[in-house]
């Protein structure tokens, strides 16, 4: 079982409350939920198969987590080779698909959320990152970050600059980013 953290404990209270009540008076979400929640407190909980199996992949990305203190990375070797943390890689990408498309009841979205790191959409959490990091290296430095610094970090902000530009210019940058980019108090556009 996961160590809790603020928001995994808040999830529990809030299923611990629902599993107290009569099923009937329960939603098919919080049914749903209940099972989940069940399942996530006790191994030995009576649930299907399809729940066990669920909750399981979500310990063993909670396990990764706190062992290496990440979420698990994708292998750049091309075929990926077919490692623990890479089944686990995959296990994430699956999570995503199926809740993007809000295939999840409230509590597997929640559960979901409660692992330090997680984000839905991990390549737009990455880009709203690297902004926030072009926004503060501005404030701080009164100035653009190079990309031929000798900071690294100095570095990479310069690169993902470029590349935002190079996007923009050959027409791939989407609309919303670019509006973003516009709007923000450092323009990168």
């Amino acid at each position: 079982m996961p160590t809790p953290n603020p928001a995994l404990t808040a999830l529990w209270n809030d299923y611990a409350e629902y599993a107290a009540r009569p099923t009937g008076v329960l939603t098919l979400d919080e049914r749903r939920g209940v099972a989940f929640y069940l399942a996530d407190r006790d191994d030995a909980a009576d649930v299907e198969p399809f729940v066990r199996r669920w909750i399981r992949n979500v310990h063993e990305v909670d396990t990764f987590r706190q062992q290496h203190g990440r979420l698990p990375r994708a292998d750049p070797k091309r075929p990926r080779p077919a490692t623990d943390e890479q089944a686990l890689v995959d296990v994430l990408a699956y999570f995503r698909e199926v809740g993007n498309a809000d295939g999840y009841c409230t509590y597997q979205r929640r559960r979901l959320e409660a692992i330090p790191g997680f984000a839905w959409r991990p390549r737009d959490a990455r880009w709203e990152k690297m902004l926030h990091r072009h926004q503060q290296f501005w404030a701080d430095n009164g100035r653009a970050p190079q990309r031929r610094a000798l900071d690294a970090d100095e570095v990479s902000i310069g690169r993902w600059v470029a590349h935002q530009r190079a996007r923009h210019r050959h027409g791939t940058l989407p609309a919303d980013r670019e509006q973003q980019l516009r709007r923000a108090r450092y323009r990168i556009l």
